[in-house]
């Protein structure tokens, strides 16, 4: 990756246009991005700014007519995937953090129930020890709903809005001789 003085370009110097397309040995049809190119794409696409549009540069040894449609097809057909894939994600995870919420209520109701069977002003320190360990164990069993809703959605979405922006960012082949196909 060489620098660029714009904040928001992202410049990776390849061997060659062949080097940012994957092995021809994919069932699908069409051009297909290497998948060390995608994830080098994804690195640095998360240290720029999320406001402002992405825009990809590739220098190469030479290009030649058709090199950029088939390079911008297979970038956008892989971050269109991404983003539709992360997005199944999301809905996976929201959908599991649902059912872990109803099924830790219905814990939270049963402990608490029981613990509050037992009388607080109990003398016995046997009693207050299961009526403590029930309401802490109640209360644990909302963690992992609570972990689902708040957090485990953000990386996710991070990765989808990634995506997104590289699926839509321009794409520029630049050949070593200094030479711009848009």
């Amino acid at each position: 990756m060489t620098r660029t003085n714009e904040p928001n370009c992202l410049r990776l110097e390849m061997r060659s246009v062949a080097a940012l397309l994957a092995p021809d040995d994919s069932p699908f049809a069409g051009p297909a991005l290497h998948a060390d190119v995608a994830e080098r794409l994804l690195d640095e696409a998360d240290s720029k700014r999320g406001n402002v549009p992405l825009r990809i540069e590739f220098v190469v040894d030479e290009d030649r007519p058709g090199d950029v449609q088939r390079v911008v097809k297979a970038l956008r057909r892989h971050f269109e995937d991404e983003a539709l894939a992360a997005t199944r994600d999301l809905s996976r995870v929201m959908r599991s953090g649902r059912i872990a919420t109803v099924i830790g209520l219905l814990v939270v109701a049963i402990l608490l129930g029981f613990a509050n069977t037992i009388d607080p002003d109990s003398t016995s320190r046997f009693a207050r020890a299961v009526r403590e360990s029930l309401t802490i164990f109640a209360w644990v069993a909302m963690w992992r709903p609570a972990e689902l809703l708040l957090y485990d959605h953000m990386p996710i979405r991070r990765r989808r809005s990634l995506s997104l922006r590289l699926a839509a960012a321009p794409v520029s082949l630049i050949a070593r001789d200094g030479t711009t196909v848009a």
